[in-house]
């Protein structure tokens, strides 16, 4: 969900032509294609780091050894909780556009997130957010309020997997062994300050936002055409939600995978959300392959041996394209069966 990129990338159409003549010329779409090669780059490097360090530790026979009823039963186990996140989210949604007077059936929300999800897996991490934006205009929702609701949850999206992975990181075996008594007392209250100053502060900083990523707009009256606190508190909610289903997905799958190993939900919870934010800022990497793979990685290896590590993310990865799959066919017999109805009427 990377808002910059959309914000962008639609401001553009918005402007004189005059100006969209100049504007290849200007130090800000230089700057962006900098930052994109580099998420590129980065992206790439993780990918090939990652699957060096797959092929040297994990071997045939290790992978053959998985591949049975009970194991590929464990990654649908996963894959379905891992697709909730759709009509989580676009209740989510649903809401932010209703409280801005825009209002939509959370069918076909769903719908429209169901069947642009697939296209997050196209370098760049755009063609989402753009066949998104098209789905939604044809439907009857204005540029403004897309923007606006979009953008709105990215942000909440990014806080929600701050908050998740910071509490799980925490409460994990690995966190409570490194902290105190008084540091867990402590820990609750500021995380739940966080989340209020971030909630309260956010309708007065969106003019800046609004500003830096989309210039466009950042004069317009549309900063005051924002979700109300109890309406972003919803949604933040939903999006904790979507990752808690995750993370249970990630702890059923690697219960069912490896049986005899003692395994760490709070910790799985954690490496799933945190590894997301890192993928988020790569904008590189299709659906943040190989970063959030190393990032996961990185922070199981501490709990698990390395070819258990490397399992459950390997057979995470699976599970999550396997999830996405499920939600594209969903959402695309929905959009027929949606045509069909229009046309008998």
């Amino acid at each position: 969900m990377d808002a910059a990129n959309i914000l962008g990338d639609t401001e553009y159409f918005h402007q004189p032509r005059s100006r969209q003549r100049l504007c290849p010329q200007g130090q800000t779409p230089m700057l962006k294609r900098i930052y994109r090669l580099l998420g590129l780059m980065i992206g790439l490097a993780a990918v090939i780091a990652f699957m060096g360090y797959t092929v040297k530790t994990l071997t045939i026979a290790d992978i053959s050894h998985y591949l049975t009823a009970p194991a590929l039963g464990g990654i649908l186990m996963a894959a379905l909780l891992y697709a909730t996140i759709i009509p989580v989210s676009a209740w989510a949604w649903k809401n932010m556009l209703a409280d801005i007077g825009c209002p939509h059936s959370w069918h076909e929300l769903s719908m429209i997130m169901g069947v642009t999800q697939m296209a997050k897996y196209l370098p760049g991490n755009v063609g989402q957010h753009i066949g998104r934006a098209a789905m939604s205009m044809t439907r009857g929702i204005a540029i403004q309020p897309f923007l606006l609701t979009v953008f709105s949850e990215t942000l909440l999206a990014l806080l929600a997997a701050l908050i998740i992975g910071m509490a799980g990181a925490f409460f994990s075996q690995t966190g409570l062994a490194s902290f105190t008594s008084a540091n867990q007392a402590i820990f609750i209250p500021v995380l739940v300050g966080v989340l209020i100053a971030a909630l309260l502060l956010y309708r007065p900083l969106m003019p800046r936002l609004l500003k830096r990523f989309a210039p466009a707009y950042g004069n317009s009256s549309l900063a005051g055409l924002l979700p109300h606190s109890n309406t972003l508190l919803k949604a933040l909610a939903a999006y904790c939600l979507n990752y808690v289903m995750i993370g249970i997905g990630i702890f059923l799958m690697a219960t069912v995978l490896l049986p005899a190993t003692k395994h760490d939900f709070m910790l799985l919870l954690a490496s799933f959300s945190l590894a997301w934010v890192a993928g988020f800022f790569t904008p590189g990497a299709p659906a943040g392959l190989g970063v959030r793979e190393v990032i996961m990685l990185g922070m199981l290896s501490a709990s698990y041996p390395g070819p258990s590590a490397l399992l459950i993310i390997v057979a995470f990865r699976l599970a999550t394209i396997l999830g996405d799959s499920l939600c594209f066919l969903a959402g695309y017999a929905m959009l027929i069966f949606s045509r069909r109805a229009a046309h008998s009427s």
